[in-house]
């Protein structure tokens, strides 16, 4: 016997149904620390401002939490002189189907040769020790600011598409386009992780939660009708299907051009 809950419409999505209060974001960092009492008092210092953190102790572990975590971060810590970090900065950027991550190394290496080299190999930011928690926490946000802006502001505004979180309201280049609840969810999920390519499990994860019995078919069905609902008037899709992978909302390099300030305004 099929337990699959069947497919259902929503009424279109409105302030009175608390669209974003139905799927709250919060930022990703994967911390890599050996010293695993620095390890949880990081984390501890991190999840208390709101972070959801997953945690690195090796080199291997750091390779496993990229290739199974939907992260927007990447915080190293390096300790001693020598190519660990160096390593895994280029370990993040040579990961296969990983959206740019920005990697902030956390260094106690004063040689200035070294830390250049990490730069090389794909830091975004260094910060020296000893430093303050304040302002690692400033500098972690202004990267991600520029990188994740689903986080930064509730307004999103990306390749023409602009969603207005707090009221509900979605436009395509300036004309209002009519959403379900569930069509909303989604496209506000491909928006968060736009030019990343999001497998149809992450998909109803994110959307109907993890304990779903939604069937897989039900996703193709959702994107169609979106798309449908998108492309006004003629318009270029916006979403890209990727053969046996899934869905993206953009290019793969949108990420990393696409700055948002608090407000969402384009910077």
């Amino acid at each position: 016997m099929n337990s699959a809950k069947p497919l259902m419409d929503e009424a279109p999505c409105g302030r009175e149904e608390g669209p974003a209060s139905a799927m709250s974001r919060k930022a990703s960092i994967l911390l890599y620390e050996p010293n695993q009492t620095i390890l949880r008092m990081m984390t501890f210092n991190l999840e208390m401002e709101g972070f959801v953190v997953f945690e690195a102790d090796e080199p291997a572990a750091v390779v496993h939490q990229i290739a199974a975590q939907d992260l927007d971060l990447v915080l190293l810590n390096w300790t001693e002189p020598g190519d660990t970090c160096i390593e895994l900065c280029r370990t993040v950027r040579r990961a296969d189907g990983v959206r740019y991550l920005p990697i902030i190394v956390v260094s106690a290496v004063r040689e200035e040769r070294e830390r250049l080299g990490a730069y090389d190999a794909g830091a975004d930011d260094i910060v020296m020790k000893p430093f303050s928690l304040p302002e690692l926490l400033a500098r972690i946000r202004a990267i991600l600011r520029r990188t994740a802006p689903a986080i930064s502001g509730r307004v999103i505004r990306i390749a023409g598409v602009e969603m207005d979180i707090d009221n509900g309201l979605v436009k395509r280049d300036g004309i209002e386009v009519r959403l379900s609840l569930i069509e909303f969810k989604i496209l506000r999920y491909l928006m968060e992780n736009a030019g990343k390519v999001r497998s149809r499990e992450q998909i109803r994860n994110a959307v109907w939660g993890r304990d779903s019995q939604i069937e897989i078919r039900a996703i193709d069905v959702r994107i169609t009708r979106l798309r449908r609902r998108l492309n006004v008037e003629g318009r270029s899709d916006v979403i890209r299907t990727v053969r046996s992978v899934g869905y993206a909302l953009g290019d793969q390099q949108l990420r990393r051009r696409t700055e948002l300030r608090l407000d969402g305004v384009e910077g």
